[in-house]
């Protein structure tokens, strides 16, 4: 994976929601075998991300030494400890949840999906809100694919309904995912030398939270792309 340029290693400790045979919960790879990708990533200096629902792979899968734990819909208070005690990040993908419950309850997914996509939706917000307060790291991410590409700020949206402020939510999106992927000396943050990659909305998201799902103005490297919700050609924006 890495010699055809992955940033970063992705595995499936657990089953899934969306698969039409295995247990959501199941664990999928020992905590060996985590270990020695942990390893052998660490080696080649990449970070390894672990799609996991149920509490037993999470554990392993931290005390593995993974970077990031993907979903973490069953989370208990000793994976929480865990995760605090090792540093282990969480990607909660709330908007990915959110939207497999909405199809399921809408009649739109084959029966074993939609069967375990209700029974994991609500643990997994009681989850976000059990990590939220205890003060794991956590940073945003959606599990694009699953939802319609161009929604993903409604992440921050759902952050905000299950537990965190609207600041906690924002700085998850911008400053902690950066962090998490090793970036923040060049994004993440506005600051002298850093990446002139910027958006803009109209109003304040500390106020309303899902002002940041309608963005006016793009900058990216220093050119504008987008300036008052119209986007502009490469040509009108300065690139080549």
């Amino acid at each position: 994976m890495v010699k055809y340029g992955a940033d970063v290693i992705k595995i499936c400790a657990t089953g899934g929601v969306l698969s039409l045979t295995d247990s959501v919960g199941v664990q999928q790879y020992t905590e060996d075998e985590m270990r020695a990708i942990v390893e052998t990533a660490t080696q080649l200096d990449r970070r390894v991300a672990a799609h996991a629902h149920g509490s037993a792979g999470i554990k392993a899968a931290v005390r593995a030494g993974v970077t990031s734990i993907e979903h973490g819909s069953i989370l208990d208070a000793e994976a929480v400890a865990l995760m605090k005690q090792h540093g282990t990040w969480l990607v909660p993908t709330l908007l990915a949840g959110f939207t497999v419950e909405s199809l399921a309850t809408a009649g739109r997914l084959p029966p074993p999906i939609a069967a375990k996509s209700l029974a994991i939706a609500p643990r997994h917000r009681n989850s976000f809100k059990l990590a939220v307060d205890a003060g794991v790291k956590i940073a945003l991410g959606t599990d694009a694919g699953v939802m319609k590409h161009g929604t993903n700020a409604r992440e921050f949206g759902l952050m905000v309904r299950y537990g965190m402020t609207p600041m906690q939510a924002i700085v998850a999106g911008t400053s902690n995912g950066a962090t998490l992927l090793g970036l923040e000396r060049d994004v993440g943050t506005i600051a002298v030398g850093k990446y002139a990659d910027l958006v803009a909305v109209r109003g304040d998201p500390i106020q309303t939270i899902s002002t940041l799902e309608h963005v006016d103005f793009v900058m990216k490297g220093g050119a504008v792309f987008k300036r008052d919700g119209q986007v502009l050609g490469r040509s009108v924006a300065g690139v080549p």
